[in-house]
């Protein structure tokens, strides 16, 4: 295991240091058999080479460094290998009767750093030691002696508190585990509706995720452009909104986050990067402080690759379901995330730390969610995973105990996942396709068929105007409109046309007698799909919650424009076995979930037939009332089923493991903090999470 847990911090590695020498001569010694321009001469010069590139690193590796940084970076690393290269190449020209040719340089500094890392592993030697030694050298006449401790937050992405019990109690954790049997307390928090990292890092790290709606949205006004939360170039645009410059990282660090929390120094952080070309941060210089470091990453992301192809095989073999198609694209990005930015994200930690300028620093660790994703949330594949981030929080609590500046930690999730199969592979289409079969071919001849224009032009026909239309039908709050349908008809006094004298509407009140009475029994026209770039429809999905955008009208439709335009619509929505529940926006009652069996109508939390928030948490019609108030929000907004006895819902994205919505432990994440700080309560919300750390923040210094 190539990953291996240490059971001992070493601070002697000339037993390492001598075994990694006799085997990077031996493979010197054979590489001539399998590499046809190399050769080595005499046994004796694979000694000279390898003491003459551990020199020449020494020497040449700062200045190489220093001149090629920039392109280093970007390349994304690529460009460090080939300075590796030249360094050999540089050592081999002056040995005698040795010589090299460019498949030799191409593989024999990527064989060394894989038997190096190899016998790191063999003799349970961490290489982190040697590599926190350089920091410490590097930063040794730079070093802020700050009197009070900083707070390092380290997020483990998508990690559920029930579990983070399950890693504790299997024992791949033991870092954490310690630490909560002798200076931590555990304690679980409670997302808000948007159960995803958008959302969560933004009420974390700056206090306040209003409008974002879910991972990805439509903003109809904005030429319905989809905004995509991690997305380089818009997460920019969203942090400007969230932030009022307040955030919780002001005087600290953010590391591989999606928002700063109004950090000035913010390595590999979406908001701050915006695209390749300004990935650069002096920050990352520390991954090349040496020229071992960044191959052994390499070989250690190779190697991951390799796990990941075994575990598909394993999933086929053993038919593991619910199961999704794995390639080897995927592999390569699991590692990056898995191993890449998790071993990056150490690094640069242990140097802020060595440092000590900064008070804070909150980074984030990838991989569980990644693999948790394409695995599942308990597949063995995760266990391996979250037994390397617990060796990363031991090698920073070694760092910290080195230091002479202390840091609190503080470990936390931004939401769970819950596991199940998706709502494809359930049903045999997406939801996209199935919300289309419920709309007719062509929405433009719908449209010119109910003179949906003037509908909009009279009833809503601008956001200015809508506070004065609300005016109209005051008197119409908390009704029926199947149950008082004369009140509805005299609306042609208060100049509500089309809504009063729509057929559509006399023909469904005289068929059904209550809202709960047409979603029941109404049974939709499956119609085709071959016109769906005619219909105007946006159907995105964030893991089980899904948003139903109809583009062609600029403002929100209502629950009662709804059933008018699209009467198959929403029961053909609510009565489908994968789905739990709609909210919609009712110009009469306000926000309406609505499920197969009853109606929750949150203003006034009446509820008519059965609850269809009974399996969603005490707290979820406050969560929904919220969320309906944010701008941009879905013509329909849709959550898939949730069932309590397998713990499952069903993602509308290709994901075994997901989150975005609401149901089961997607929306019960968890914080680990200091037992000495003052409890805080139940915390409900991502804002009442920057709420605790700001205070305990702003009490480092007193």
């Amino acid at each position: 295991d190539l990953h291996s847990f240490p059971t001992r911090r070493s601070s002697d590695l000339v037993g390492a240091t001598l075994l990694i020498i006799v085997a990077n001569c031996l493979l010197l010694i054979g590489m001539p058999t399998i590499c046809s321009d190399f050769h080595l001469g005499p046994y004796y010069n694979s000694i000279f080479i390898i003491i003459g590139v551990s020199i020449a690193n020494i020497i040449l590796w700062p200045i190489f460094r220093k001149i090629f940084i920039k392109l280093i970076l970007f390349t994304l690393g690529i460009s460090a290998l080939f300075v590796n290269s030249l360094i050999y190449f540089l050592v081999i020209l002056i040995i005698p009767d040795a010589s090299i040719g460019i498949w030799g340089l191409l593989e024999i500094p990527l064989l060394s750093s894989i038997v190096t890392t190899s016998m790191f592993s063999l003799t349970n030697t961490d290489y982190f030691e040697n590599y926190e030694k350089t920091l410490r050298n590097k930063y040794k006449e730079n070093r802020s002696y700050k009197r009070y401790p900083g707070i390092i937050m380290l997020e483990i992405d998508g990690l559920s508190k029930n579990i983070l019990q399950k890693a504790l109690d299997k024992g791949v954790m033991p870092t954490l585990k310690n630490w909560l049997e002798n200076t931590h307390t555990l304690k679980g928090w409670e997302t808000d509706l948007s159960s995803q990292t958008g959302a969560s890092q933004a009420g974390i790290l700056h206090g306040n995720n209003e409008n974002i709606v879910a991972y990805r949205w439509v903003e109809k006004e904005n030429d319905n452009r989809i905004i995509v939360s991690g997305k380089l170039s818009h997460a920019p645009l969203i942090e400007k909104r969230i932030s009022d410059g307040n955030g919780l990282l002001k005087d600290g660090i953010s590391i591989t986050n999606m928002f700063s929390g109004d950090s000035k120094t913010a390595p590999l952080t979406s908001s701050k990067i915006q695209n390749v070309l300004r990935l650069y941060n002096t920050s990352l210089n520390t991954i090349f402080e040496d020229a071992y470091n960044f191959p052994r990453i390499i070989v250690l992301f190779l190697w991951d690759i390799l796990v990941e192809l075994k575990s598909q095989i394993l999933h086929v073999l053993k038919n593991i379901q619910p199961r999704i198609r794995r390639t080897i694209i995927y592999a390569a990005i699991r590692a990056g995330a898995n191993v890449i930015l998790r071993e990056t994200t150490t690094e640069i930690l242990a140097a802020t730390i060595i440092h000590g300028n900064e008070d804070t620093a909150y980074a984030t660790y990838m991989g569980y969610d990644e693999v948790a994703h394409h695995s599942g949330v308990m597949d063995p594949d995760v266990w391996g995973v979250l037994k390397q981030i617990d060796k990363q929080f031991y090698r920073l609590q070694k760092t910290i105990e080195d230091n002479e500046r202390k840091y609190e930690i503080v470990v936390l999730s931004d939401h769970g996942q819950v596991n199940g199969a998706t709502f494809k592979q359930r049903y045999g289409l997406s939801l996209g396709n199935y919300v289309r079969k419920l709309l007719p071919d062509d929405l433009t001849m719908f449209k010119n068929e109910y003179n949906i224009d003037h509908f909009r032009d009279v009833f809503i026909p601008e956001s200015k105007n809508l506070k004065n239309i609300k005016e109209k039908v005051e008197d119409l709050k908390n009704i029926d409109i199947f149950e008082e349908i004369e009140i509805i008809q005299n609306l042609k006094e208060k100049g509500i046309k089309l809504i009063s004298e729509n057929e559509q509407l006399e023909k469904l009140a005289g068929r059904y007698g209550s809202n709960l009475d047409y979603i029941k029994k109404h049974n939709p026209t499956n119609q085709s799909t071959k016109k769906a770039k005619d219909s105007e429809l946006i159907v995105l999905g964030s893991g089980n919650l899904a948003l139903i955008y109809l583009t062609q009208w600029m403002e929100r439709l209502n629950y009662e424009e709804i059933i008018l335009l699209f009467p198959d619509l929403i029961p053909g929505l609510v009565n489908h076995p994968g789905i739990g529940f709609i909210l919609v926006e009712s110009i009469t009652n306000g926000p309406m979930v609505i499920g197969s069996q009853g109606i929750y109508y949150l203003n006034t939390d009446k509820i008519i037939g059965q609850n269809p928030l009974a399996n969603f948490g005490k707290n979820a019609p406050m969560h929904l009332k919220r969320h309906n108030s944010f701008n941009n929000m879905p013509d329909i907004l849709v959550n898939s089923f949730y069932d309590p006895e397998c713990d499952e819902v069903c993602a509308f994205e290709e994901l075994i493991g997901s989150h975005g919505g609401m149901g089961g432990d997607q929306c019960k994440p968890f914080i680990l903090y200091p037992s000495y700080w003052k409890d805080p309560g139940e915390l409900i919300g991502a804002a009442s999470v920057y709420n605790f750390l700001k205070r305990e923040i702003d009490d480092l210094n007193p």
